[in-house]
């Protein structure tokens, strides 16, 4: 059964942009929606001399306006929404999110991180894949 609508995780790196070819070419063939999500960490590394100040809606509207351009290159044909959340987790976001919306299908790009720096950062892939409700895709690069 083909997904009528895909979550398509970018974090803007080369990993997560290249798997919007593979997006476009799902959601052509088999007439999905698409929702392009970009989680960003409200509070990442900031330096300790520096004054805390909460996120700013410019940040969001930047956050979008890169998703916007995203879609314009990749997903011209498509049906695509637009989705930008804070927070510390952004696994978690990223199910919810699904869960929430009835998404069908989350495709997630891979940085292909292995043996000690996965295991001190993290995979947000692997844990998406671990708890999402819905089938996830990982395009590798």
């Amino acid at each position: 059964m083909a997904a009528k609508h895909i979550l398509a995780c970018i974090d803007f790196s080369e990993h997560s942009t290249k798997a919007l070819e593979e997006v476009g070419e799902y959601a052509r063939a088999n007439g999905s929606k698409v929702t392009l999500i970009h989680i960003a960490d409200p509070q990442s590394f900031i330096p300790p001399q520096a004054v805390l100040e909460p996120a700013s809606s410019s940040d969001e509207a930047a956050h979008e306006a890169e998703l916007a351009k995203l879609r314009d290159q990749y997903l011209s044909d498509v049906p695509v929404e637009l989705a930008v959340a804070a927070d510390h987790a952004p696994a978690k976001a990223i199910c919810n999110y699904a869960e929430a919306h009835g998404v069908d299908l989350i495709i997630v790009g891979s940085h292909g991180r292995g043996g000690m720096e996965r295991w001190l950062i993290g995979s947000v892939a692997e844990r998406v894949v671990r708890h999402a409700a819905s089938n996830v895709y990982v395009v590798r690069h």
